[in-house]
C-alpha cells in the first residue's frame, strides 16, 4: 500500500467509471506522496464520507481504494 496526504477533494460532475452514469457521486482526490509527487484518484464520495477522509488526512492507496491511515 502506498501512503499519501490528501491535498484536495473535488466532486465530479459525472458518475464513477465502474458504475452506470449517475449511479454514484464520485470525487477526484488529489494526493501527495512523501517525495512530493502528486496524483489524482477517483473515489466514491460515500466511501470518503463513511471513513471520514478529508483534506490534510493521511491515507493508504492499495491500487483500488483509499483507506484512512
Amino acid at each position: 500500500m502506498e501512503r499519501y496526504r490528501v491535498v484536495r477533494i473535488e466532486e465530479q460532475m459525472y458518475g464513477c467509471e465502474e458504475l452506470p452514469e449517475g449511479a454514484e457521486v464520485c470525487c477526484d482526490v488529489t494526493v501527495e506522496a512523501a517525495d512530493g509527487t502528486r496524483k489524482t484518484l477517483s473515489c466514491p464520495d460515500a466511501e470518503l464520507t463513511r471513513q471520514g477522509i478529508d483534506e490534510g488526512d493521511t491515507v493508504l492507496w492499495d491500487g483500488t481504494a483509499l483507506r484512512k491511515a
